[in-house]
């Protein structure tokens, strides 16, 4: 890593800080601030878009081994698109010269080595992992000699990974190496307090990157916001946001471009009341709006509420709306 991609990554994490006040947020930075002075693996649980990575690297890049890489290494594409050679790296013997590719692993020499979801390792990269962080060393694909390796595992899971263990898919060894430390991230659902701030954090961001001005929020899309679930934590947050920004009119955000899952329902501003006044006002307020889609012409509009002509001539002089 160069020291301009050093200085830009450290860069990156101060503009990114851990947001919140709610009492998992001040956790988290705690938490983050004891395991940067330990040298011990960690393994961090959480759900998809928790922000596992995103801590991952503060750890990192706030620990003794901030100078180094940070080698991040989907588990998930181990065995596919990341086979032994890339991991280990490679030796072959020509006629009068010996060519060294350099895997992972060895990127990774004296930094951090993140390893992103492990319940996805499968069980011949489970045996090559325990066998090289049990004696820290390894020996690239096709070489003789033993190399030294000096790295601090982060580990993430989105599965309880003592359930593997116990049914025997993952390696009870390699698990206690790997989770010498833990630390559980909340969902947002945990911590929904922090909603406010996280959405005002990224509506700052992603003003700022598409060159617009801060926009007004109205209590439409926040009331929206507050009461949806996140299942997809604050990665479905930070792209709700985005989203909002980018295709909204400038110099506001519609709820228009709210994801349908996110907007409240749509008879959500109806007051309990008598059921047959809040029907008429329904059928009021459809026919009107039928009626101005088509300059007052009364079969089209039939035809887009589906009811016949007279019904809908009938409603009409029922609730006194005029013909034109």
């Amino acid at each position: 890593m160069s020291t301009e991609q050093k200085e830009k990554s450290v860069e990156v994490l101060q503009d990114e800080p851990i947001i919140g006040n709610s009492p998992e947020a001040k956790r988290m930075r705690r938490a983050v601030k004891k395991l940067a002075k330990i040298d011990s693996n960690v393994l961090i649980h959480g759900e998809p878009g928790v922000g596992k990575e995103f801590l991952a690297r503060h750890i990192h890049m706030t620990s003794a081994r901030r100078n180094r890489s940070l080698v991040r290494i989907n588990c998930g594409s181990l065995g596919k698109t990341i086979d032994q050679k890339a991991l280990f790296g490679e030796e072959l013997e020509g006629d009068s010269a010996v060519t060294r590719t350099v895997g992972l692993l060895e990127k990774a020499h004296k930094g951090t080595l993140y390893l992103d979801n492990i319940s996805k390792l499968n069980q011949e990269f489970q045996e090559e992992f325990l066998s090289v962080l049990a004696d820290s060393k390894f020996r690239r694909i096709g070489g003789r000699d033993s190399i030294e390796l000096d790295v601090r595992v982060i580990a993430t899971d989105e599965e309880d990974v003592t359930s593997l263990v116990e049914r025997g898919v993952f390696s009870r060894e390699l698990y206690h190496i790997l989770n010498a430390l833990t630390l559980r991230i909340p969902s947002l659902r945990e911590h929904k307090q922090d909603i406010p701030e996280l959405f005002n954090y990224f509506l700052k961001k992603f003003s700022a990157e598409n060159n617009r001005e801060l926009p007004p929020v109205d209590s439409e899309i926040f009331e929206s916001i507050l009461e949806y679930d996140w299942k997809g934590n604050v990665k479905e947050l930070e792209n709700t946001v985005q989203n909002l920004v980018v295709m909204s009119p400038e110099g506001e955000l519609s709820s228009e471009f709210l994801p349908f899952r996110i907007k409240k329902h749509p008879f959500d501003f109806l007051e309990p009341r008598n059921l047959k006044g809040i029907v008429s006002d329904v059928e009021i307020y459809l026919i009107k709006k039928a009626l101005n889609k088509f300059g007052g012409n009364q079969v089209k509009a039939a035809k887009l509420l589906g009811i016949p002509e007279a019904t809908l001539r009938f409603k009409m002089k029922k609730y006194g709306l005029p013909k034109e």
